[in-house]
């Protein structure tokens, strides 16, 4: 792009005779300020000073947290058992043993995930309580979360619900109420 400049005293259409006109060359890019490139901070006393190697960057902050973000609170579904009926002819349900609770839940990996990922860049400690209702044939139908209001307002009640719907339990002919920890911090 060129640019033609004139002297302010020109007239309209003429430059007087001892004025000339000054024609100038602008870049295509001129008057946008070039993005600096961020260079590490280095701290003279610090042992890599002297060294070419990059210094650590620290990572995003921590989220300040408030009494009412750690305060407990719970949701979900109601998880009550729903009514049962005894059968007196000697049928085989039952409810899940501590091994076959203890396999289907070792499968929540899942359920870990969705903590971890909710409490980043926290200093937040807290015990998460799971509920869930096994129906008889061993699928997951019902959950409740106790956490941290944080972590609920924070999508941690639908990532869980996901998770848990992933898990399969051994059908027992009768629903079982499960619950289990998951510690966070």
């Amino acid at each position: 792009m060129y640019l033609a400049l004139r002297p302010p005293w020109g007239g309209r259409g003429t430059a007087p005779h001892d004025a000339a006109v000054v024609v100038e060359y602008v870049p295509p890019d001129a008057g946008t300020a070039k993005p600096k490139k961020k260079r590490p901070h280095r701290n003279p006393t610090s042992p890599a000073a002297g060294s070419d190697e990059p210094e650590e960057v620290e990572g995003p902050a921590t989220i300040v947290l408030t009494g009412a973000d750690r305060a407990l609170e719970a949701r979900g579904d109601d998880v009550t058992l729903p009514r049962q009926t005894i059968d007196m002819a000697g049928g085989n349900a039952r409810s899940l043993d501590d091994g076959e609770i203890n396999a289907g839940v070792g499968q929540a990996s899942g359920v870990r995930s969705c903590v971890v990922s909710g409490a980043t860049n926290t200093d937040l400690r807290a015990t998460i309580t799971v509920q869930m209702v096994v129906d008889a044939n061993g699928h997951v139908t019902k959950s409740r979360i106790e956490a941290p209001h944080y972590l609920l307002e924070h999508g941690l009640l639908a990532c869980i619900q996901r998770a848990l719907r992933g898990l399969h339990f051994p059908g027992t002919g009768a629903p079982t109420l499960v619950t289990f920890p998951v510690n966070l911090g």
